[in-house]
């Protein structure tokens, strides 16, 4: 294969999706002929907005975003990439858009079982701690990889029978490059990271039940400081500070689905003081829940 840039790539991206994408205001997600692939554009900065991160691969064709994961922040402008192993919370702030240049962002959903195939083609690697988001770019083999796949929006009747060969080679070129770590922990039988993973699942899905830590150390088998260490590498936050970001994602979700009192919301999510609820959201998504509950 010859050299692959940067700056090829990115255009290669540009030229292929140009027909696709209408540029808004606000940022924008359009679906393409592509399965799982997404086109994000907008032409405006944006406040940090918080969402959570689903296995998924995402890089950026034109423009400047920044991601936060707890501890872990990823600055990313044209050519940058990321990957992401399993659901997290995390905010992005789009820092550069403009109406003559909009930001231009691309998604893939991993599919699990796809990928699960490629590792097992693989030699095995031996197996490492490492965050559950990962940064890399779009240069040599990846993005070449990437810029085939993507251009098959250009191609519909070649998607049925060359996007599963060109994701099976993006997934190949990825695990192989810096990010292949996170990707490995969606498959991989790391007992480890997998009681990271559940004690996570657990957080998020009884996001409203008090956290007892030694009780989630000892349903992984980890002591108390070995879990809180552990699961700060793989997911960039304290497992307390995981379930207050879970927890303000869903009393959002319920205040913008029309509940109609703040307290009540906050009990509900697990908050026994409506006043630290206000003041914890306020200070995660900048307005107070008030102000969202009248949207």
């Amino acid at each position: 294969m010859g050299m692959f840039d940067l700056e090829i790539a990115t255009r290669r991206l540009l030229d292929d999706i140009a027909p696709h994408i209408a540029p808004r205001g606000a940022l924008v997600g359009q679906a393409t002929p592509v399965p799982r692939l997404t086109l994000w554009t907008s032409t405006s900065v944006t406040p940090p907005t918080a969402a959570v991160f689903e296995p998924m691969f995402y890089a950026v064709a034109r423009g400047a975003k920044v991601l936060t994961m707890g501890a872990n922040r990823f600055e990313m402008s044209a050519g940058d990439c990321a990957a992401s192993s399993f659901g997290l919370p995390y905010s992005h702030q789009l820092i550069g858009a403009t109406p003559d240049a909009p930001y231009v962002g691309i998604s893939l959903h991993l599919d699990v079982d796809r990928l699960t195939r490629v590792v097992l083609d693989m030699p095995k690697h031996q197996e490492r701690w490492t965050c559950a988001v990962a940064a890399g770019d779009l240069g040599g083999v990846v993005g070449e990889a990437f810029t085939q796949l993507v251009g098959l929006v250009n191609a519909p009747d070649d998607i049925g029978v060359l996007a599963p060969l060109y994701e099976s080679e993006l997934y190949y070129r990825l695990l192989q490059s810096a990010m292949g770590g996170t990707l490995r922990q969606i498959v991989e039988r790391n007992d480890r990271v997998r009681q990271i993973k559940a004690a996570a699942d657990w957080l998020g899905a009884h996001n409203d039940e008090p956290v007892i830590i030694q009780e989630l150390a000892a349903s992984a088998g980890m002591s108390v400081t070995s879990f809180h260490r552990h699961f700060k590498a793989v997911t960039g936050y304290s497992p307390l500070a995981f379930q207050r970001q879970m927890r303000l994602l869903e009393a959002r979700k319920l205040l913008v689905a029309g509940s109609t009192n703040v307290a009540r919301v906050a009990f509900e999510v697990g908050y026994q003081s409506p006043a630290q609820f206000s003041r914890e959201y306020k200070n995660m998504f900048g307005n107070s829940p008030l102000i969202d509950l009248q949207r």
